[in-house]
C-alpha cells in the first residue's frame, strides 16, 4: 500500500510536468494522416488548452503553460496547403525541418500538384540528370517565406539531399528491378534486376562506403550467368564469395577526416539555404532517418547547431536535452491513440517510462 501511494504521488507531481513533441510528414488524402485527422488532433490540443510553441521557442525557454510541439518533416507541398491553414484557423504553432534540395524557388500557378512518393523518386532521377533536384512535392521558397512570417512556422535543418550512404560490403541480396526508393537510386543512379543490395544508414549517420558503380553492372552479369534461380541462402552465400574477391578493387571506405569534411559541407549547404532564404539563424537539426550519430553531434555543434532532434519516443522536460530532444511520430493514430499518447507524454515520468520500453 505505501509504495502504490509513493507511485501515484509521484505520477501526480509529475503530471504536466513533460513537453511533447510530435512529429508528422505529409497530411494530405493518400498519406497516412489526412486532412479531417490532423484537424481532429488540433481539435484535441485545444479541448485540453495546450499551449503550441515553437522549438525555437522550446530551446529558448518560453514555454508558457502546457507547451506542445507539432513537428512536420521534409518540407511538402500539403504542408502549405493543409496545414498551413489549419494553423491559422486554430492559431496554433509548428516547427518544419527542411530537405532543400527539392525546394524551388517558385512554382507556377497552374502547375500541377504531386502528393504520392513516387514524386521523390522523379524529383531524384531528375537531380541525377540535372542537377535540378526541385519538385511540386515540396513547398516553394516564396510558400516558406509567407509561413515563417506569419510567426506559426519555425523552420529548421534536416539535411540537403536527405539520402543514405553504404555502411558495409554484407551482401543482404538483390534487386528485382521493380524497386523505387530515391536513397537507393541516389547510390546506384539505376536499379535493374541483378543489383546488389547492401546495408545503408542515414548520410549523417556513419562513416560511408563508397562503391564504384561499375561493380554494379560486373555484379549483375555474375548473378545472371550464375544465381538467378537458385535460392536466396545461395544467392548471398555466393554472391558475398563474388563481392569478397572483388571488393579491393571497387570498394573504398571512408575515413575519419572524409567523414567529417562530408557531413559538415552537407549541413552547411542545408542550414545556409534556409538562412539565406528566410533571413534567420537555423539552430536545431533533425537527423534524417532518425540515424544518429555522435561524432557528427561534435561536428554540427561547431556549425552552430543547438539542439538534435530525434524519432526517439518518449517525452522532454521543461528544460531541453538539447543532445536528445524526443518525439512521438504520429502516421497512424486515431484521435483516442492521440489523446491517449498526449496523456503519457504530459507526465514527465510516464513520458520517460515510454521512452525506456518503446
Amino acid at each position: 500500500m505505501i509504495w502504490t501511494a509513493v507511485i501515484l504521488l509521484i505520477l501526480i507531481y509529475f503530471r504536466n510536468k513533460g513537453v511533447p513533441m510530435f512529429l508528422y510528414h505529409q497530411v494530405n488524402p493518400v498519406s497516412n494522416v489526412t486532412e479531417e485527422l490532423f484537424e481532429e488532433h488540433l481539435n484535441i490540443l485545444k479541448e485540453k488548452n495546450m499551449n503550441t510553441i515553437t522549438l525555437t521557442e522550446y530551446g529558448d525557454g518560453k514555454l508558457g503553460k502546457n507547451p506542445f510541439l507539432i513537428t512536420l518533416d521534409d518540407g511538402y507541398y500539403d504542408n502549405y496547403t493543409v496545414v498551413f491553414p489549419l494553423l491559422k484557423k486554430y492559431n496554433m504553432k509548428a516547427t518544419i525541418f527542411l530537405n532543400t534540395l527539392y525546394i524551388g524557388e517558385k512554382w507556377d500557378s497552374d502547375e500541377k500538384s504531386l502528393i504520392n512518393g513516387e514524386a521523390n523518386y522523379l524529383a531524384m532521377d531528375k537531380y541525377l540528370k540535372t542537377g535540378d533536384g526541385t519538385t511540386r512535392q515540396y513547398m516553394s521558397w516564396k510558400e516558406i517565406k509567407e509561413m515563417h512570417e506569419s510567426g506559426l512556422v519555425d523552420f529548421q535543418a534536416h539535411s540537403h539531399k536527405h539520402t543514405g550512404v553504404f555502411v558495409s560490403d554484407r551482401l543482404e541480396g538483390v534487386f528485382d528491378g521493380s524497386e523505387r526508393d530515391i536513397s537507393e537510386l541516389y547510390l546506384y543512379h539505376e536499379i535493374k534486376e541483378g543489383y546488389p543490395k547492401f546495408p545503408k544508414r542515414g548520410e549523417y549517420a556513419s562513416k560511408a562506403v563508397f562503391i564504384d558503380r561499375k561493380f554494379f553492372e560486373l555484379f549483375r552479369g555474375y548473378y545472371e550467368s550464375e544465381l538467378k534461380g537458385k535460392s536466396e541462402k545461395e544467392i548471398i552465400k555466393l554472391g558475398q564469395r563474388f563481392v569478397d574477391e572483388h571488393k579491393e578493387r571497387y570498394f573504398i571506405w571512408e575515413s575519419e577526416s572524409e567523414f567529417e569534411s562530408r557531413v559538415r559541407a552537407e549541413y552547411i549547404l542545408n542550414r545556409d539555404e534556409i538562412e539565406k532564404h528566410l533571413g534567420k539563424k537555423v539552430e536545431y537539426f533533425c537527423w534524417p532517418w532518425g540515424h544518429r550519430n555522435k561524432k557528427a553531434v561534435e561536428i554540427l555543434k561547431e556549425c552552430g547547431v543547438k539542439g538534435f532532434v530525434t524519432t526517439k519516443k518518449g517525452t522532454n522536460g521543461r528544460t531541453p536535452d538539447f543532445n536528445m530532444i524526443r518525439r512521438i511520430e504520429l502516421r497512424k493514430f486515431t484521435p483516442d491513440k492521440f489523446k491517449i499518447n498526449l496523456f503519457v507524454a504530459r507526465n514527465y515520468i510516464l513520458g520517460k517510462i515510454y521512452g525506456c520500453v518503446s
